[in-house]
């Protein structure tokens, strides 16, 4: 699965995109209420200096108290006083001289370091920034002049804490989320280990969510599926013990014959031939629940060949065999028995009990002369697809021909049935 397309990205992605929408509103609000908290003081300042209430009737001057208690800071330090009234001073130069609506360098230096009123009473006052702080530079009569430092109280916090709240809510919220859906990938991999053919696992997962209970139930039917096949395995190991054993006894019974009669030789062949009934059973049973597993290598074309006709028999003298000497990645048994089926099928549906092999570059093609096929190719895949009616009309239960297509499968071997002229043609690419 690609980093992409998974649920866990997807989920990270938009936590991460609410959190830094959630962090930009924040941000925005605070800077919005700080910009207005000091738009208030400046306010605040300007209204006091202006007002006459802030005065006081005797001496025409400024109450400092009534400043003070408002949370402004009388400044006493003298060298930071004259730092502040020097540009008090330059800033009253400028709007004396050039007015206040004139861009010129006088308009700039007022803008840059504050600004300066003149009351029709002609005391002045003015609002100085001063590294960083803001500062009410109060110029009242006799030349006295006091300076007070603007203290922003931060009114901030309120907005803060929530904003920082829900960040962290946020933040549990997807560590939560991230945690519940973790049990998805460790029942992601039991179930692909249960597709692999593993079904001694365990599934169940603690929790009372979906996840849990899916993966539960899950872990229920694989139990129950898992008590089926010990079930199916020790009835066909019980069975085929039961049909083996009259087997054994019956070969064993044909060594006190004598070695020429006629009857040990039909016997023998009957019982040959059950041993391989039972054996291809095994083998279907397998296939049919897809336990069959391949043991590939590099053989050589000649050498299954030869197997298969080895295990074919007497019958082997009427294969006439054409093959050109290539090598093919497989599994040595299987692919001999599901050849070995073929032609075994070929010479017994023969009109002429004979068939033809021929292995050319990337091909095999095993013929006779015969019938075509009852069914589509497709349908001998399936085991006992046949109807009881079709099987009474059919030549055969297909069993062999239906585990060498499996075989052929396995291998990744295409397979291909034609009938022409008379004869039927099996063809296999590889």
């Amino acid at each position: 699965m690609r980093l992409r397309d998974s649920l866990q990205t997807k989920i990270t992605i938009m936590f991460f995109a609410a959190i830094i929408a959630i962090c930009l509103i924040g941000i925005g609000v605070y800077i919005k209420r700080y910009k207005d908290s000091i738009f208030e003081y400046y306010h605040l300042a300007v209204s006091m200096a202006i007002s006459e209430d802030s005065l006081d009737e005797t001496s025409n001057k400024f109450n400092i108290e009534k400043f003070t208690s408002e949370g402004f800071v009388l400044v006493t330090d003298k060298q930071q006083m004259d730092n502040i009234s020097k540009i008090y001073d330059e800033l009253i130069f400028y709007r004396k001289n050039f007015g206040k609506h004139q861009r010129r360098h006088g308009a700039t230096a007022e803008y840059r370091m504050g600004k300066v009123y003149i009351g029709e009473n002609g005391i002045d006052f003015g609002i100085i920034l001063y590294n960083g702080d803001s500062y009410l530079v109060l110029n009242q009569a006799e030349n006295e002049r006091v300076v007070f430092q603007i203290e922003y109280k931060n009114r901030n916090y309120a907005s803060l804490i929530v904003f920082g709240a829900i960040v962290l809510l946020l933040c549990f919220l997807y560590v939560a989320t991230i945690r519940s859906i973790y049990p998805l990938r460790i029942l992601r991999a039991k179930i692909k280990d249960f597709a692999d053919g593993n079904d001694d696992i365990d599934i169940k997962i603690k929790g009372n969510d979906e996840i849990a209970e899916v993966a539960n139930e899950f872990d229920a039917a694989v139990k129950k599926i898992h008590a089926l096949r010990e079930a199916r395995r020790l009835f066909l190991r019980n069975i085929m013990h039961e049909f083996k054993t009259p087997i054994t006894r019956g070969k064993l019974s044909l060594e006190m014959l004598e070695q020429d009669s006629l009857y040990r030789k039909i016997l023998s062949k009957v019982f040959i031939r059950q041993e391989n009934l039972l054996n291809e059973f095994t083998r279907i049973e397998q296939l049919g629940t897809g336990e069959l597993k391949l043991d590939k290598s590099d053989y050589f074309l000649q050498d299954i060949i030869d197997y298969a006709l080895d295990i074919l028999g007497e019958n082997a003298q009427n294969v006439h065999v054409e093959v050109e000497e290539q090598k093919i990645h497989a599994d040595f048994d299987l692919l001999s028995t599901a050849i070995k089926n073929l032609l075994d099928n070929a010479l017994i549906y023969s009109d002429d009990k004979k068939a033809r092999i021929c292995v050319k570059k990337g091909e095999i093609t095993i013929s006779n002369i015969g019938k075509p096929l009852d069914f589509p190719l497709e349908d001998y895949k399936k085991p006992f697809f046949m109807q009881s009616k079709k099987q009474k009309e059919s030549r055969g239960f297909g069993f062999g021909l239906f585990i060498s297509l499996n075989v052929f499968d396995l291998h990744d071997i295409q397979t291909r049935y034609t009938h022409e002229n008379g004869e039927s043609i099996f063809t296999l690419k590889f």
